[in-house]
């Protein structure tokens, strides 16, 4: 996977968090906070917190195709499969309003059915159809 210089940063800045929050007092001149810190860090990039360190990884820009499998996880029920796919004459510009329409179009049908915003709450999703101030088109991943 070729990180852009921005991911990167942000990577570098996330794993520099997670030292100073959990390992800030350890020595690396002795060997067993060298280990505990060594193991803590392979612990961590093997974690979700070093996959998800912006929006751009959790949901990234497809630049030719965007297709995933809804599948229940529990009986492993296909429920649905969404491809979005680049055509030959589509420009960027026109393949990334491709996918702002299905975001869109999905956050509408979400917004506007409070039958669906009741299920996903039951399920443990919050939805925010106002969201916090200055949250404004933003992916959080914590």
């Amino acid at each position: 996977m070729q990180l852009t210089e921005k991911e990167l940063d942000s990577l570098v800045c996330s794993l520099n968090d997670f030292l100073c929050d959990r390992y800030d007092g350890a020595c690396l001149d002795a060997d067993a906070d060298r280990y505990r810190v060594a193991s803590g860090v392979v612990r961590w990039l093997l974690s979700d917190e070093a996959r998800v360190t912006s929006p751009e990884v959790l949901l990234p820009k497809a630049k030719h195709l965007l297709s995933f499998n809804v599948v229940d996880e529990m009986t492993h029920t296909h429920i649905v499969r969404l491809v979005l796919e680049r055509t030959k004459e589509m420009e960027d510009g026109d393949f990334l309003q491709l996918q702002n329409f299905f975001w869109t179009t999905i956050g509408y049908a979400i917004r506007d059915n409070p039958e669906i915003i009741r299920a996903l709450e039951a399920g443990g999703v919050r939805v925010e159809i106002d969201p916090p101030e200055g949250a404004g088109g933003q992916q959080t991943a914590l």
